[in-house]
């Protein structure tokens, strides 16, 4: 193509960019700018997916000002069409090239249809199919959410659709142990990413759980992120022209550690430009006191290099399942790397925390009287939150409740306003079902005399420690012996064993290996990423795999081993969190079996001690218990002292005493009303019904026949619930994401759950996203030919089909289509010009459409030529006449949507600064671009097409 400055071009790629404008060109690129959505793009000359914009005589042309001319004449000045023509009112006018509307209407499958260029029927109705499916998706607040292979849980799928929906989202994810935060994280992504609220991430996680990140992004979710180490990061400055190693890849995952230990890579990092920061593990950050003057401290370095990433990156998320491990300050803290305004004073923030008790009593009568089905009147609950609420806030509460509908609209009401809930989700096992029992096995063993003279508690806790070098503790140490017997007692099951320390692991490992023939697998800090996984990997083999995996401390943190159920405490650490985290490696949501604990203890030692605390005063073996850190921390002193029968005896009392309290006080307050907000039953039960009749399997595995059947892409039976397809001589091109040996593919979720090897195929997954997208922005099936026999209508009459694609020009994060998903307006004309389509519906036609050879069709055509063009005028025109309603019921749920959700991010603002006002500020400014864009809408000819009697 030969481009001049200024000429107008389509790109086929991306039909909703509007109309380009030449800006500039050199040998190899070009450079167009599109005006209607404010882009600039570069391409390739001899790849660019452009095509020439050319209007034709008598052809209804805009001009950027808004008004038309018919075109009665074209001529060419400089490689520039200029266009003369009439306007509406008689007076004559011209349109240079470079000054047609920026929204014009695109009509190229009239131009096919006149040169009697047809498809296949199959063709024109996969596109009508493809159109219908596109449209169903993009209207759906849960497009992104329901197409990952996960299951779909209620409380998963209300967080993430409460937080994916967001203008750059900041919230802690802060789900127990095994609820799946992980997941709910990457539902957030996937779904930013596929929305284009979002286009480039940034996930930080440590180092131990990269490889794991990086596997399960790509296994569920598809996203296929760079993971950067110092290695990679050099190779990239070497090899991709990018002077920033961050900036060459839109999704990157990278270790923690790497920022800390390098100030260049973390200077880098900041300096590239990202949508959304993901960090996980938050817990480990420590926000630096002064008092401490530990600002050398790793820890505290993390938090200062998370603060200064979120002051710059627009979305934040941060995952933790032990938001309060180091404290409530530290809890705090992490909510200010969220939102530094509304989290500024920390007395402040556990002052408005005391008043969530009455909150939360309120919302528990509310949620009785819907469950009973009863009448409420408010002046009792005004009452209950005199003193709470403002006056201001008293006063727009209502009068009396009569339905289930303005209960559930008061408690959502109060959850909206108060509380941590806009920025913190935290659900516990206490609100989620599914989830295993567990069963304590506990093995009292002999002290070795070497063990028992150590009087520091944390030492005899990981006793091995503290013998000389030239002491070989396993010949003497009881739990070595254990450890083999528990191997072959159940030789059939897989064991997950843990210990505090990586230098017991490899001396544990190469015991059982050389002294008992028993070969395990292991898992500690001082492998590779990559040798970490493939040890999990062996592990999890049901037919070859190791028995046993030998884990140091970091094998109990974000690693799901849930495969197994049989999990072996070699020592006990020395806080809850970390105990209940080695716990949570098994016991997690989807579990099948009953969690067997087994724990080994060394009789009179500290670990005598702790097991018993732990078991009695905190019943962490029988439960989760959130109250433990809290007890851990009054109780840690008398904890690390020796301790007498009595004196044991009184902590463990103590101990469950305290933890009652706590309990009931966080059920009675801060605690219940997270929970409630968290997954607020009633619209997560809408959620997931409304997720499962989305998703619509059967039709996809129908239409992807289709799809495979045209492109010539060979699919067959497998198994029950999956089949092989692969490449063939025939096929038509590329196919997106067809593996050049072929794959085994599953429309089922259940058969994806079960086979992790298996293609999950969704609407989602990016071989069906881009064969849609590909079949919609190429010509094929917009231009067709069909004989109507047997309908009953005279012979001879000739019908036109037109299918108008409505949908408005913006930036791909204005989720426009949410207000005016794209509408495929369909008109059937008569050769007199009258619309028969309500008469003759899709469906009753295609009862009676069958093929006609080509030559029959491109005579008709010719002999109908002036007919055809005089309805494809019509059709013009009905379509202009229906514009406006369209532009109407379009800006007018436009308006009743956002101003909606600007009226209630304003009030959240006002009462208690939840909301930032940057997220208030984008609402309005996407309101008014949305409105300007929906004014601006032209009606584009997407297919047409002859219809014959016979």
């Amino acid at each position: 193509m030969e481009f001049v400055t200024g000429q107008r071009y389509i790109n086929n790629a991306d039909l909703q960019l509007g109309l380009g404008r030449v800006m500039g060109d050199n040998h190899r690129m070009v450079k167009v700018a599109f005006d209607a959505v404010g882009e600039e793009r570069i391409y390739a000359k001899d790849s660019a997916p452009l095509s020439r914009f050319e209007a034709r005589i008598d052809d209804r042309l805009q001009h950027k000002d808004g008004w038309y001319i018919t075109i009665r004449e074209v001529k060419n000045l400089n490689g520039l069409n200029i266009y003369f023509g009439v306007r509406e009112t008689g007076e004559e006018e011209v349109i240079p090239e470079s000054e047609i509307s920026d929204n014009i209407s695109l009509d190229r499958p009239a131009d096919r249809l006149l040169n009697a260029q047809f498809d296949k029927a199959r063709w024109y109705d996969l596109r009508q199919q493809t159109w219908y499916h596109q449209q169903r998706l993009m209207a759906s607040p849960l497009y992104g959410l329901t197409g990952c292979r996960t299951a779909l849980l209620p409380h998963q799928l209300y967080i993430a659709h409460s937080v994916g929906q967001r203008h750059a989202p900041r919230v802690l994810l802060a789900d127990e142990v095994g609820l799946g935060k992980t997941i709910e994280a990457g539902l957030i992504v996937h779904q930013q990413l596929l929305t284009n609220r979002a286009q480039r991430v940034l996930m930080v996680v440590p180092e131990s759980l990269t490889h794991q990140w990086m596997v399960e992004l790509l296994r569920r979710f598809n996203l296929s992120v760079s993971v950067l180490d110092e290695e990679k990061c050099q190779e990239t400055e070497s090899s991709s022209g990018f002077a920033n190693p961050f900036e060459a890849s839109q999704l990157v995952l990278l270790p923690l550690e790497l920022l800390v230990n390098n100030p260049v890579r973390a200077a880098q990092v900041i300096e590239a430009k990202w949508d959304l920061l993901v960090v996980d593990e938050a817990h480990h950050l420590q926000w630096f006191d002064e008092a401490s003057g530990e600002s050398d401290n790793p820890a505290v370095q993390a938090y200062q290099l998370i603060e200064s990433l979120s002051q710059v990156v627009p979305g934040v998320l941060l995952l933790t399942a032990t938001p309060e491990q180091l404290g409530r300050k530290s809890h705090f803290a992490r909510l200010r790397l969220l939102d530094a305004d509304r989290f500024a004073d920390y007395e402040s923030f556990i002052k408005e925390e005391q008043t969530f008790e009455a909150i939360a009593d309120v919302i528990e009568q509310l949620l009785t009287a819907a469950q009973h089905q009863e009448l409420t009147n408010l002046s009792e609950i005004r009452k209950q939150l005199t003193g709470v609420l403002s006056a201001d806030q008293c006063a727009q509460l209502p009068e009396q409740i009569t339905e289930n509908k303005q209960v559930y609209g008061l408690i959502n009401q109060l959850l909206d306003q108060h509380g941590t809930g806009r920025v913190l989700f935290r659900n516990t096992r206490h609100s989620v079902t599914g989830f295993p029992t567990r069963e304590l096995h506990p093995y009292p063993l002999p002290a070795p005399d070497i063990y028992l003279n150590n009087e520091d508690s944390r030492q005899s806790l990981i006793p091995e420690t503290t013998v000389a070098d030239d002491v070989d503790w396993m010949a003497i140490d009881p739990r070595v012996n254990w450890l083999v017997s528990q191997a072959k007692a159940n030789k059939r099951e897989k064991l997950l064993v843990i210990a505090s320390q990586a230098g017991t692991v490899l001396q544990l490992e190469r015991c059982l290996r050389e002294q008992h023939g028993i070969h395990a697998a292991v898992f500690h800090e001082g492998m590779s990423l990559i040798e970490r996984d493939q040890s999990a990997a062996w592990f999890a083999d049901e037919e070859h795999g190791a028995q046993l995996l030998l884990c140091s401390e970091i094998g109990s943190e974000g690693r799901n081993f849930q495969f197994a159920h049989h999990l072996l405490f070699f020592d006990l650490p020395e806080h809850p969190d970390l105990l209940e985290q080695r716990i949570g490696r098994l016991d997690r949501i989807g579990q099948q079996q009953t969690i067997q604990i087994h724990v080994c203890y060394l009789s009179g030692t500290a670990q005598e001690r702790w097991f018993t605390w732990y078991d009695q005063g905190l019943q962490l073996f029988a439960r989760t218990n959130p109250a433990a850190h809290h007890v851990f921390t009054a109780m840690s002193e008398r904890l690390h002292q020796p301790l007498d029968d009595q004196q044991l005896t009184r902590l463990i009392t103590d101990s469950q005493e305290q933890s009652e309290q706590l309990l009931q006080q966080m059920n009675r307050g801060r605690d219940r009303l997270l929970e409630y907000n968290s997954c607020r039953p009633e619209q997560a039960a809408e959620l997931t019904a409304a997720a499962f009749e989305l998703e619509q399997s059967a039709a996809l595995e129908q239409y992807m026949h289709q799809v495979f059947d045209l492109f010539g892409v060979h699919h067959e039976e497998h198994k029950t619930g999956s089949e092989v397809i692969r490449p063939t001589d025939e096929m038509h091109g590329y196919f997106p994401f067809l593996l050049e040996e072929g794959m085994t593919i599953t429309y089922d979720r259940e058969v994806a759950l079960a086979n992790e090897t298996y293609h999950f195929i969704t609407w989602e997954h990016p071989m069906v996203t881009e064969t849609m997208d590909m079949l919609l922005n190429q010509e094929m099936g917009n231009s067709g030919f069909m004989v109507l026999k047997g309908s009953g209508l005279n012979a001879g009459q000739l019908f036109l089909e037109c299918r108008y694609l409505v949908q408005s020009s913006g930036h791909a994060n204005m989720q426009l289509s949410r207000y005016l998903p794209p509408q495929m307006k369909r008109l059937l004309l008569a050769e007199a010009g009258v619309n028969v389509a309500e008469k003759l519906t899709e469906k009753l036609v295609s009862q009676f459409t069958g093929g006609v050879p080509m030559n029959v069709a491109v005579e008709v055509v010719k002999a109908k030529l002036p007919v055809i063009k005089k309805l494809l005028k019509k059709a013009d025109d009905m379509m202009q006449a229906d514009l406006p309603d369209l532009k109407a019921v379009a800006a007018q749920r436009l308006n009743d949507k956002l101003e909606q959700e600007i009226s209630r991010l304003k009030q959240l603002a006002a009462h208690n600064g939840q909301v930032r006002s940057d997220e208030i500020e984008f609402q309005e400014k996407r309101l008014l671009d949305a409105q300007k864009s929906i004014s601006q809408i032209q009606p584009q000819l997407d297919s047409v097409r002859i219809l014959v009697t016979m």
